[in-house]
């Protein structure tokens, strides 16, 4: 069993409704490092929900790039 790894750079972020309800981490432009699950993405920001069940709101312009790993078959 594989990992493969999907990297959204800032760019990609806004709008992307496939990111919904996704296990991801996210990385801010502080190099700080939050995992969770999205719960919403819009034009401006992107709400996570961590793993104490806290929802944090991040604005597009504070995120460096978001990443998930998705296990694979091989």
């Amino acid at each position: 069993m594989g990992k493969r790894q999907i990297v959204y750079k800032a760019g990609q972020i806004g709008g992307n409704n496939d990111l919904i309800d996704k296990e991801v981490n996210l990385i801010t432009i502080e190099d700080r490092v939050w995992h969770g699950r999205i719960v919403s993405v819009n034009q401006s920001e992107v709400v996570l929900k961590d793993a104490r069940s806290g929802k944090h709101t991040f604005p597009l312009d504070q995120i460096d790039k978001i990443y998930r790993d998705i296990v694979t078959d091989y």
